[in-house]
Parts: C-alpha cells; structure tokens; sequence
C-alpha cells in the first residue's frame, strides 16, 4: 500500500489531458460579470535545442521574490533553470542524483519561505532547500513514508501542507486521511490542523480500484493562497466551494457558486484514461492498475491568490481555462480567462505576474507562458 502512495503521489502535478468542443454552458454556469482576457506576453521554451531552451518534464515555476527571475522546475532533468523576467536563460541549479542539493525525478513542486527555495522531493522525504542565491543550504527528511504533497508559505517560517497520512485498521483494513495543517519551518508535527477527512479501505479495495488513490486523494484537492488567506477546495463535480483560513489557522468563510454538473464526452474519458495509463506504465507504476476517469468534470481545479492580490479560482468545467475573482471577504469581483484551451493548463502567480504551462500540450513538447 505504501508503494501504490508513493508511485502515485509522483504524478500529483499532472493533470488529466483532453482537447474537445465545448458543450454550450447551462444558464447557471453563465459567468456574472464581464469577462476579462489575459494576455500572453511571451514564452520560454523549444522542441529541438541545447538544455538552455527545452523542457524534459516542465513541473513547476515561479517568478524569483529577490531578483524577479523566473526559476523553472525541470522534473524530467532533475534541476532548477533560471531565467530573466524577459525568458533568456541564467543558469541550472542543482542535477539529479541522490547526494546533498541534488534531485530526482519525483521533485513534485517548490516554493518560496523566507527568502529560501524549498523543493518538494518524494524520495528524500521532505524538502531539499536553496538559500536566496540558489545555493544548496540543507535537506528535510521529516517524513519518511508520506511527505507533503503539496504546500503553500504563509509567513517566513510556517508552511501549509497537504499529506496523506494511514492507520493500520486491522484484518487488512487501513484508514487514509487526507489532512491540510500548518507547520513549522524544520518541525515533522503540524502546529494547526485546518481540515482532514478520511476513508476506510483494504488492499483489496486498491487492487481492485487503484483509481481511488488517483481521484480522491492524490488530484483531489487544490490548495493554495499565501499571507493573507489560506485557500482549500476539495476537487468534486457536484460542489463548487472553497474554504479559507487566516493564517492563524482559523477558519474565515467558505465561497459556494451554484454551478450545474457537466459530464465529460466519451472521448474525453478515453483519452484521460489513455494518457494515465501511459503515465503510470512510463513510471513503471505497476501497483496502480487500469485508470478509471471520473465521469463528471470538477467544478473546481485550482485555487490562486492573484497577481492583484485577490483570491483566483479555476473552474474545471470549461476546456478554456476560466476563473472566478473574488475579493479578500468572498464576494464575486469579476471573471478571467485564460485565451488558449487545454485540460492541464496549470498556473503560478504572484504579484509579479502569471507563469502558464501545459503537462500535455498539442504541440507535444512544453513551454512556460508569460502571461499579463
């Protein structure tokens, strides 16, 4: 069970792919306000050239808070590349291997604390961490069976983070909680939990349907947020709500939209289903099994604090990226979208601007947008 979590928990920054025609919304999901479109202002990133100008696997980016370079997670090549605000290339940080400062293909995302980069490794257990030069400072193998997931900074030395956590049930029985909690800088226990749930399954139950794992837990919330607010949506197709959290931990209001469901076309499901499946065969994820989509789109697929500093969230239930803009107390401001279609579009953001990049594009190879 461990091994099926942990193959899994590597392919939590890919996204289900699937390019199709849009049905025509339902009345309820008509947007509220005008909609706004963002503008691409450039891009980094080539099909053929030297490491400088192409992606192996592109996992995560983020505009640099000291300098305002763009620092760029290669997961296929294991290493930090650092560009300009304008997409020339500095430098590579970091290479794959398993000796201090070095990584590995299962570096799920990174962020920033103060002024340090911490790099989400699966198999170091924790967090390699970068000074504000990008030089190795330490490593943070604080869990050696379930490390976060994912993670979002809320003040200079306190983190929010999800885990998947187990307790033995007996007779072959386990239960699997999800948890989001605060903690500290260095510290292996959460300080403040802010929400958990859980579920009671067997191995049988994994054999069976390993998609479990994938749905409900590994692609099944979306977090985010910073200083300001803390931001949670459980990933479902039939609730459209987003939880958020002063950074003390208590609870500040919860953002409902009454959406309607929007199932996913046939060939949609086939081609999510395809493109899994290969994902988990080129893993050699052999515990995960058959893939089975589910058959409705989530309403919600990220969370963002914006580049305006209010609170982005991305409906799953548009192919075009779009997202609802609510102010710091909740209330609906306005609506953005994003001017490409896609399914595994994902978004960093800052008050910097908008980085853009696709897990599948139709290109076949990947680039990071510039976006305004």
């Amino acid at each position: 069970m461990k091994l099926v979590i942990f193959l899994a928990a590597t392919v939590l920054f890919l996204a289900s792919c699937g390019r199709n025609e849009e049905p025509p919304d339902q009345v309820a999901n008509a947007p509220s306000f005008p909609v706004d479109t963002l503008e691409i202002t450039g891009y980094i990133g080539e099909e053929l050239g030297d490491s400088t100008s192409t992606f192996a696997i592109l996992a995560d980016a983020e505009y640099l808070a000291g300098t305002g370079n763009i620092l760029v997670l290669d997961n296929g090549a294991a290493c930090f590349k650092e560009y300009t605000p304008s997409g020339d290339y500095i430098r590579q940080i970091s290479r794959q291997g398993s000796g201090p400062g070095e990584l590995s293909s299962s570096t799920i995302e990174f962020f920033q604390m103060g002024g340090n980069v911490f790099a989400l490794n699966i198999p170091k257990q924790g967090f390699v961490v970068f000074d504000d030069s990008l030089n190795f400072l330490e490593e943070m193998p604080l869990w050696p069976q379930n490390p976060p997931m994912q993670s979002v900074p809320v003040s200079d030395s306190v983190f929010a983070a999800y885990r998947l956590e187990t307790e033995e049930s007996g007779e072959g029985s386990f239960t699997l909680f999800r948890r989001i909690a605060l903690y500290t800088y260095g510290e292996e226990d959460y300080d403040t939990l802010l929400w958990q749930d859980s579920t009671e399954l067997t191995i049988s139950d994994l054999i069976a349907n390993s998609s479990i794992i994938v749905n409900d837990f590994l692609l099944g919330i979306a977090l985010g947020g910073n200083s300001d607010i803390i931001l949670l949506s459980l990933k479902e197709s039939d609730n459209y709500a987003v939880h958020a959290f002063y950074p003390d931990g208590s609870e500040a209001f919860t953002i409902t939209v009454p959406l309607e469901q929007v199932a996913k076309t046939e060939e949609e499901i086939a081609e999510e289903k395809t493109y899994m499946n290969g994902l988990f065969s080129r893993m050699d994820a052999q515990g995960m099994g058959d893939f089975v989509p589910e058959p409705y789109r989530d309403m919600v697929v990220a969370v963002y604090t914006g580049p305006d500093g209010n609170i982005w969230v991305q409906r799953g239930t548009q192919e075009q990226p779009f997202f609802d803009i609510f102010d710091l107390e909740g209330t609906l401001i306005g609506h953005k979208v994003f001017p490409e279609p896609g399914w595994t579009w994902h978004f960093s953001m800052s008050p910097m601007g908008i980085l853009a990049w696709e897990d599948d594009p139709e290109l076949e190879y990947q680039q990071l947008f510039l976006v305004r």
